[in-house]
């Protein structure tokens, strides 16, 4: 029998952990809590605008223990720092709330899950895209204990906060942090039908890119989400990235990336291209009409009515054509700054955008490339000297601490 002063001493000092304890409102929508410290944890539910959690002591990495109600996981220090908080639906609700006109503050990741994969599924079997693609939403490539061992490797001998710190405050960055649940649901719909293009799923290729995905993701404002990394099997180089965090490289376009820099900035550019919520803003104010005038009964059941469900399909194949085409040119801009910063803060040599873009540039054969790729010959424009000119003036201090990683590359994708 356990003695009773043990007993008294663990119920003080359960009672003073809660008393340090402080207790703040989420400040905006989806915001991912975890089991663990990282988006390669389970997702144990959605807190959204004005949930109120009590935040423990615990804190790892840019992520903080927290309690809400009965429920105990983590969420990223990002989504307690949002400056602009995601807008409520003023009518129909969301796609996570039924027909209710407010969000609940929690929605279980079972709920969440059923109501994205489902909403993206109609789409998916609508545009003749690939059902079973509707499964990633909550899939992970590897687990906590093989990503800790990678990033160990890859910073043995090296000091990875002092890499980071060595760029502290990024400019341009979208400032309202976090994905929306609309995102998340019009972006797992696209995602589906570029999967439907015909994906390689070497699982040993896969899980390798997408812990070099994470690595880059950790320096990032949206750290929490559960991003991933695959391949399509076309041979002709092209990229494509969803505004739900997913991303589609070809085996064309790994072939001419040499070593892990040159892959850390080319995810740090993809990547960019969500946390700017690139894709969502191409869609124009069309994307404003998912969260408008939307009827849903509960969230297993068909949304009604059909005129709706029409126009939010239409919505979603709109998403799909914006990824797979050419972005605006000031885009692109933004995504190569933001990917060298990135793939810098991660511990990589920021000059590997460089290197895969000069390599482009040099690869001239029309009918080498996907016509509407941005990652083509013709579309580098002055992309290469604005890199440079970024390197040479913010991203050049401790470059000893800087790695490529050619030889781990290789083993792992040629």
């Amino acid at each position: 029998m356990r003695p009773k002063g043990m007993i008294y001493i663990a119920i003080i000092l359960l009672s003073v952990s809660f008393s340090q304890a402080e207790m703040v409102a989420i400040p905006r929508d989806n915001t991912q809590l975890r089991e663990g410290p990282g988006s390669f944890y389970r997702l144990v539910g959605v807190l959204n605008q004005g949930a109120k959690v009590n935040l423990l002591p615990d804190d790892q990495n840019g992520w903080r223990k927290v309690v809400f109600g009965e429920q105990q996981g983590w969420i990223s220090e990002n989504a307690l720092i949002a400056t602009v908080p995601a807008a409520k639906p003023k009518s129909g609700g969301s796609i996570l709330s039924g027909i209710s006109t407010t969000t609940p503050n929690f929605i279980s990741s079972a709920s969440a899950s059923g109501a994205i994969k489902g909403f993206a599924l109609k789409f998916i079997n609508l545009k003749q895209g690939d059902p079973t693609f509707a499964d990633q939403y909550d899939y992970y490539f590897f687990t906590p204990e093989e990503y800790y061992r990678f990033k160990s490797e890859t910073f043995a001998g090296r000091n990875p906060e002092k890499i980071r710190k060595r760029i502290k405050k990024i400019k341009g960055e979208d400032l309202n942090n976090g994905l929306s649940v609309d995102e998340e649901s019009v972006g797992l719909a696209a995602a589906g039908k570029i999967a439907a293009m015909g994906l390689e799923m070497d699982l040993f290729r896969l899980k390798y890119l997408n812990l070099v995905c994470a690595l880059v993701l950790e320096n990032t404002p949206i750290n929490e989400y559960n991003l991933r990394v695959y391949i399509v099997k076309d041979t002709r180089p092209a990229a494509y990235t969803t505004p739900n965090g997913m991303i589609f490289l070809t085996k064309g376009l790994l072939t001419l990336v040499q070593d892990e820099a040159e892959l850390a900035g080319l995810l740090g550019h993809e990547i960019a291209h969500i946390v700017n919520h690139h894709g969502y803003k191409e869609l124009g104010k069309r994307a404003a009409m998912i969260t408008a005038d939307k009827s849903f009964d509960e969230l297993d059941e068909e949304i009604q009515p059909d005129e709706v469900q029409a126009e939010l399909d239409d919505i979603a194949l709109n998403c799909y054509e914006a990824a797979t085409s050419r972005r605006q040119t000031g885009y692109e801009y933004e995504a190569d700054r933001l990917g060298a910063i990135y793939a810098y803060r991660a511990g990589y040599d920021p000059e590997g955008l460089v290197r895969l873009l000069r390599r482009i540039k040099g690869a001239s054969q029309r009918d080498f490339w996907h016509p509407e790729s941005n990652w083509t010959y013709d579309a580098i424009g002055d992309r290469i000297e604005k890199v440079l000119d970024l390197i040479q003036r913010d991203l050049n201090k401790s470059p000893e601490l800087n790695a490529t990683f050619q030889i781990r590359y290789k083993t792992n994708i040629k």
